[in-house]
């Protein structure tokens, strides 16, 4: 559960039903009745839900980034974020994707995977400067258009644009981990 109010479909605007039901359609319902991950708060505005939805599509498919440079960005931002979900949901697909656990198990300590591939080092230095450092250097500039090109970069920071929406989402919210799923980050009271 979360901490955001529990409604039946019946109590939402027709608006919100017709969201509510593309969504079960799309991802199934838990057995708890939730959705999951950041859609039962997104669906407290339908319009907001549709957009998201839609550009989380749009970056989790079909970027020029290879899926695993996708996924390692998503843990990045989850773990900058301490987002349970978002880690818990997208570090295993990392590695699912050909990230070496070595990587993710840095990322976790908060420590750059030296030893890593370059794209996964320059992926890594990018996440960590726009969260970190709210810029990327000159340098860091270069080697990322060299790496990624330029269309690459652009679709990394809408990956962590994106992604930093969802961990907000989900922490604000209260969004718990699946059920049989360890949180990885204590919540305060």
């Amino acid at each position: 559960m979360s901490r955001q109010t529990v409604r039946t479909r019946d109590e939402m605007t027709a608006e919100q039903q017709a969201g509510y039901d593309t969504l079960v359609e799309q991802r199934g319902m838990r057995d708890d009745g939730t959705m999951g991950g950041p859609f039962d708060p997104w669906l407290l505005n339908t319009e907001l839900s549709h957009r998201m939805r839609g550009m989380g599509a749009f970056l989790w498919a079909r970027t020029s980034l290879d899926r695993g440079i996708v996924e390692l960005a998503i843990s990045i931002t989850g773990r900058f974020w301490r987002s349970n979900v978002e880690w818990a949901s997208h570090a295993p697909r990392a590695v699912e994707y050909g990230i070496p656990q070595s990587v993710i198990d840095a990322v976790m300590a908060e420590q750059r995977p030296d030893g890593a591939a370059e794209e996964q080092l320059v992926c890594y230095d990018v996440c960590v400067a726009l969260h970190e450092q709210h810029e990327l250097p000159r340098e860091l500039y270069d080697r990322a258009v060299v790496t990624f090109g330029e269309q690459g970069l652009v679709e990394m920071i809408g990956v962590v644009g994106y992604y930093t929406t969802v961990s907000m989402t989900l922490n604000a919210f209260e969004v718990e981990v699946g059920p049989g799923v360890e949180p990885p980050f204590e919540r305060g009271p």
